[in-house]
């Protein structure tokens, strides 16, 4: 996303949309002392990627899509049944996704 926001002006697009990040799930899920990468969060979650897809936009995109699948009812046991309960429950922790991803 970020990526996308640098280049808004550029592509003539703003990208605004409200935005879940599976690092940060996985930290309201796991707590902050587990190492959230995509690799890290696959692991715990029992994902496997497929050697050949590891790390390409493809292999990428359907283990971040697996995961979050696989989020889901852990985020519905917090009581986040909604998009917008997540992304709310999200806002309220928007710094943490700036120290994890720092």
């Amino acid at each position: 996303m970020e990526f996308l926001r640098r280049n808004e002006l550029f592509i003539k697009r703003i990208f605004d949309n409200p935005v879940l990040d599976t690092v940060l799930l996985s930290a309201l899920i796991f707590g902050q002392s587990e190492t959230h990468s995509l690799d890290a969060l696959t692991h715990r979650l029992g994902i496997t990627i497929p050697e050949e897809a590891r790390h390409t936009a493809l292999g990428d995109t359907i283990a971040t899509a697996d995961a979050f699948l696989k989020l889901l009812p852990a985020l519905k046991a917090r009581g986040l049944n909604t998009f917008g309960d997540v992304v709310a429950e999200v806002r309220k922790h928007g710094r943490l996704l700036s120290d994890l991803n720092g």
